[in-house]
């Protein structure tokens, strides 16, 4: 099934899901084949009927240009996490049962693209990360800062960014030249310009399907001189990689 966030509720709360033909899955699926699951009828948590997703899209956030509607659909996913704990559990959605698992695979597989994009996987340079969507700290405290020289954090939930600051505060480690959490930016995804220059890696995990089309597209037009990795639940090794040009990535979820 293909699975899209539609609601105030956040992405585990309410997903619009769209049924594809019996045994057609990811992996097997022709670009035609793909487009025309994305043209398959669905329905949401509230039992809604959408014909597509361009369907569920209008009536979410209106046709091009509707400024005020798009606010509000940002400003509604924003004040779902303001509710929530600051804890793993609550950053999780409540599976934080996840958390060792998942923080092991993205290890995998950022070890495989350090090697492959650095000389000695990066050990001999002074590498700097954003953590895009940092929440309370979890990818950075459990993996990126052992990686990192410098880790910046962006999140737009303020009790989240500030639950990672304590919890940096206390890692040794913060206190090095050698690894530390060193900006912490309160600031939404679709508003943020990256620094020119600073980062060779970006890290994006599950909060990218908060975005719109338009916003997805205009956020990697303005870091296209940067290294980039694109982590989603569905597809845990998809890479996006670029200087001066984009790399086409599907970023469906499709199981």
């Amino acid at each position: 099934m293909w699975i899209r966030p539609i609601s105030k509720a956040g992405l585990q709360h309410c997903p619009l899901i769209l049924q594809l033909p019996p045994n057609l899955g990811h992996n097997n699926m022709t670009p035609k084949a793909r487009s025309s699951a994305m043209e398959a009828a669905g329905f949401d948590s509230d039992g809604r009927e959408f014909k597509n997703a361009q369907e569920m899209w209008r009536e979410q956030i209106g046709d091009e240009g509707d400024a005020p509607k798009k606010t509000q659909w940002y400003r509604e996913g924003v004040a779902y996490w303001e509710g929530v704990e600051a804890s793993v559990d609550g950053v999780l959605g409540g599976f934080g049962q996840v958390n060792d698992a998942d923080i092991n695979g993205s290890e995998a597989f950022l070890n495989t693209l350090l090697h492959e994009r650095f000389h000695g996987g990066g050990s001999n340079q002074h590498l700097v990360a954003l953590d895009c969507g940092s929440g309370i700290g979890r990818i950075t405290k459990n993996l990126l800062i052992r990686y990192f020289n410098e880790v910046d954090l962006l999140e737009p939930v303020s009790h989240f960014l500030d639950a990672a600051r304590e919890s940096l505060s206390q890692e040794y480690f913060v206190a090095s030249d050698v690894h530390k959490a060193t900006n912490f930016y309160c600031a939404s995804l679709q508003e943020f310009t990256p620094d020119a220059g600073r980062y060779n890696v970006i890290w994006i995990q599950w909060c990218i399907g908060h975005l719109t089309d338009d916003d997805f597209v205009s956020f990697f037009e303005r870091a296209k001189d940067l290294f980039w990795i694109k982590k989603t639940e569905a597809s845990p090794d998809l890479i996006c990689t670029s200087r001066t040009y984009f790399v086409n990535v599907d970023c469906t979820c499709i199981k």
